[in-house]
């Protein structure tokens, strides 16, 4: 009956649970050295120890390890099978440094990112570098899109991340806000305006502007609309670098966000005329679909963009 009990605790689901796998460590250096005694002294500790440990894992296994006698130490038959599983179990983790070290390169496949035109985020471009920086070996894949097919391709699952502006919410959607662009109505050089400084919004509402179209942020459509102006329309294109060619050319005051605008007022192409905070914001966010399947890469993407949040930033 003893025996029997023995065998269920064997093979028992708690097996692994509950045993010392000390006792595993201890046996593996008694059998490479094929003496108690020698791997006593190879472990530093004293022999009667190593024997009792040798006899708890053997009551433990039911079975007898090993034979001990004047003829000399002798693994029997359980005892080889366990010792070689002992030196299985002692490769693998004389490789875990060398697999920690290499974990960069473990990490494999691609990482589909779709985000709206001519975006200026230094915080994106900082979580790119990061990640590329850790996991070389994920091929970074990059698409440009109208907000809408950004949100659209990450409920199809087409991609693994949208950054985009939000309209609307999507309750199945995650959002982690990545930073505020701010816009301002800039007019170029050979416009009358050049040069000057406007506070009060509706000082512009009699001039011609450029649009943006389909790409313009509700907060912009918003705030146009409560200062009148756009309502007299010189150009308009869906394409922001054309829209401010447009403006840059004289052609109409277009708005457009200050970090996209900056290196043209920095070569004096372009003017901002509205100067402190009453302009448009627009948040961008950093949009996952978390009922898409598991992803490491896109997870590990999220956890850089994490870090690079200012506190009371996150996730809506």
């Amino acid at each position: 009956m003893a025996r029997k009990q023995s065998d269920q605790a064997v093979r028992g689901p708690q097996f692994a649970r509950n045993l010392d796998w000390n006792l595993l460590k201890f046996f593996h250096e008694i059998a490479s050295a094929r003496s108690v005694t020698r791997a006593a002294q190879e472990l530093n500790r004293k022999q009667p120890a190593l024997s009792l440990a040798l006899r708890r894992l053997e009551e433990r296994l039911g079975v007898t390890l090993c034979h001990r006698g004047p003829t000399g130490f002798e693994l029997t038959e359980e005892g080889r099978i366990l010792a070689e599983r002992c030196q299985e179990f002692a490769g693998a983790i004389r490789e875990i440094p060398a697999r920690l070290s290499d974990v960069k390169a473990e990490i494999r496949g691609h990482l589909r990112v779709m985000l709206v035109s001519n975006l200026v985020a230094p915080a994106l471009d900082e979580a790119l570098a990061a990640f590329h920086a850790r996991y070389p070996a994920v091929e970074l894949i990059v698409e440009v899109a109208a907000w809408t097919e950004v949100v659209n391709s990450l409920i199809q699952h087409r991609i693994d991340v949208g950054i985009s502006p939000s309209r609307v919410k999507r309750a199945e959607l995650a959002y982690l806000h990545l930073f505020t662009e701010i816009h301002r109505p800039y007019c170029g050089r050979p416009h009358p305006l050049f040069g000057k400084s406007v506070a009060d919004p509706a000082a512009l509402a009699g001039e011609a502007f450029v649009l943006t179209g389909a790409d313009e942020g509700d907060e912009l459509t918003q705030f146009r609309l409560e200062h009148g102006l756009g309502r007299n329309i010189a150009g308009m294109s869906d394409h922001l670098e054309e829209a401010r060619r447009l403006a840059a050319l004289g052609v109409g005051l277009c708005f457009l966000p200050e970090g996209y605008a900056q290196a043209e007022v920095d070569a004096g192409r372009l003017w901002p005329l509205l100067a402190g905070a009453n302009v448009p914001r627009n948040d961008i966010f950093i949009v996952t679909d978390p009922q898409s399947p598991a992803h490491t890469a896109r997870d590990l993407f999220i956890a850089e963009v994490v870090g690079l949040t200012k506190p009371g930033e996150g996730m809506h």
